[in-house]
């Protein structure tokens, strides 16, 4: 069974409210209340993300786990467009640590 954020992650991304990848986070950066970074996420990736400005979660899984849980191969940045879905993500974090 994927762990609570995973989970999470997946249900945004079905709703319609995480953006995948470089591009589409960029696109979505202005809406995004909270930009997902896999841990082993390259340098750009971070750089990019330190960029838009908004809160910034490095996951404790890597780019792997995180596209099988958002329905891709891989995923290094995501960006969360809902609020309900930020919350439950920060939560999920919290939970697991």
């Amino acid at each position: 069974m994927q762990p609570k954020l995973l989970r999470m992650a997946g249900l945004a991304r079905r709703a319609g409210k995480l953006a995948c990848g470089t591009e589409a986070v960029r696109d979505a950066a202005g809406r995004a209340g909270l930009i997902l970074l896999a841990s082993d996420a390259g340098n750009t990736a971070g750089r990019d993300a330190e960029r838009y400005g908004k809160p910034l979660m490095i996951l404790p899984y890597d780019k792997e786990e995180l596209g099988r849980a958002v329905g891709r191969k891989t995923c290094a940045i995501a960006a969360v467009t809902d609020d309900a879905f930020c919350r439950g993500i920060i939560e999920a974090m919290e939970e697991f640590e």
